[in-house]
């Protein structure tokens, strides 16, 4: 069997086609920031209020060391705190798909503790667990428990239409049905859960980080806000914005594959 070439050629225009609207995707909205921004100051706009992008850039290239280290920090309880409470919401869901009475007990307990404004939740945390880095990454947690245990539950129970009796007239006890049929139904949802916690997590860690003084972003920003040190405060604020972003879209990427697997 022969290739067609014209058909390769298509298929190669294709892909190079959704590669380069893919990069646009990314230049033109931050090239529009950018512009937007660097418009801002030359309409006069007060440089304690809005420094110069370069002014920004050159506050982050005089002090890599300082914001790696910070970032570090962040990072860390940013990403501890959402493996951590990812797994805790997938841990609840299997236990309230196992017995309807916690499912009553926990999902109920769930919504009130998700329900509470985590700038309110963060000074009663900080009160009981102390003012460290384990509170931070403990509010990371916490926030990432609520979504994937609603979305990892919503897919134990989509199973496709049928199955349910299939294993029933199989004889298949709850375990077994929870390995084969309810866990792989909820793959799905649980990607999609990974993909919103993972920039979620890291502006909570933030969040924690302001609000408790531990060292971090969150606290960087504080103390050069305070300090009328602008630029500084603005790159901290810059850095947050591309960690999230890039978190996010690191966990699209592996919620492509993943679903990719599961198909």
């Amino acid at each position: 069997m022969t290739r067609d070439p014209a058909a390769g050629a298509g298929r190669g225009w294709a892909e190079s086609r959704g590669r380069w609207a893919a990069l646009w995707g990314w230049v033109l909205p931050i090239g529009t920031v950018l512009a937007a921004w660097q418009a801002l100051v030359w309409a006069g706009v007060s440089k304690f209020i809005v420094p110069s992008p370069l002014s920004v850039a050159d506050a982050i290239a005089s002090d890599l060391g300082g914001f790696a280290a910070f970032s570090g920090r962040t990072f860390y309880s940013a990403a501890a705190g959402l493996l951590i409470g990812t797994a805790a919401g997938v841990a609840v869901a299997v236990l309230t798909w196992l017995s309807p009475i916690l499912r009553t007990f926990l999902a109920t307990a769930l919504i009130i503790m998700y329900s509470v404004p985590i700038v309110a939740t963060i000074p009663l945390m900080a009160r009981m667990f102390g003012y460290n880095q384990g509170t931070v990454l403990a509010v990371a947690a916490l926030v990432s428990t609520f979504p994937a245990y609603v979305l990892t539950s919503s897919g134990m129970r989509a199973c496709p239409p049928g199955s349910e009796d299939v294993f029933a007239v199989l004889g298949a006890g709850k375990l077994t049905r929870l390995r084969r049929l309810a866990l792989p139904s909820a793959v799905p949802n649980f990607l999609t859960a990974f993909r919103l916690n993972a920039g979620v997590a890291l502006v909570a860690a933030v969040i924690g980080e302001y609000l408790t003084g531990v060292d971090g972003l969150g606290w960087l920003f504080n103390l050069a806000f305070f300090a009328l040190e602008i630029p500084r405060a603005w790159a901290a604020g810059v850095l947050i914005i591309v960690y999230s972003v890039a978190a996010y879209a690191g966990a699209v990427w592996l919620e492509d594959r993943g679903r990719e697997r599961v198909r």
